[in-house]
């Protein structure tokens, strides 16, 4: 499947939680442990920020509202994916050079799992659908192996199953826990 497909539809998977999100819950706790519910959806703002302003596109005025710019942040990085010659273009992301394509890839996988961290704060089950669980794996799996771990951008790995279900594949690959229990 093309990669800006997989992350239109991420973003409308985690969009079904930011919506919900009210002021209160921004402040609750999340699986991502360093940042609460209102810093994660801030930190996918900036990650659509900073693509759009790399790849040198219109970037919408924030409002202060994280809901809001989530969205029309988001909704301007999939209106410049349409350009196809973006998905070639070069980027540079901590770990080296990579091109659009594996770039809205990063956004896609990190985007899908912090849908998921915000529904575990605010107790809304969100279950991924198999096949963008099966395209993050596939994704997030040829990543460097310094993207784990303290400094990396993912928690240490858990273990899981070869054969449990996707979504727990998928969490545990990203360093989270079905059991997250953490208000």
């Amino acid at each position: 499947m093309d990669i800006r497909a997989l992350y239109s539809r991420a973003v409308d998977s985690t969009w079904q939680v930011v919506e919900t999100l009210s002021d209160d819950q921004l402040a609750l706790p999340t699986p991502c442990a360093r940042w609460t519910a209102r810093e994660i959806v801030e930190h996918m703002v900036e990650n659509h920020h900073n693509i759009l302003t790399k790849f040198d596109k219109p970037v919408p005025e924030l409002t202060g509202d994280v809901r809001t710019d989530f969205r029309r942040t988001a909704d301007a990085v999939i209106a410049a994916f349409t350009d196809d010659r973006l998905l070639e273009t070069r980027y540079e992301i901590p770990q080296g050079t990579v091109n659009g394509a594996i770039a809205l890839g990063i956004h896609f996988s990190d985007t899908l799992v912090h849908g998921w961290d915000l529904g575990q704060a605010v107790d809304t089950e969100v279950r991924l659908a198999d096949d963008l669980a099966e395209a993050l794996i596939e994704i997030v799996s040829r990543w460097p192996e310094d993207v784990w771990g303290p400094d990396g951008v993912f928690a240490e790995r858990l273990p899981v199953e070869p054969d449990a279900p996707l979504h727990d594949r998928v969490l545990a690959l990203t360093g989270r826990s079905p059991e997250w229990a953490g208000r």
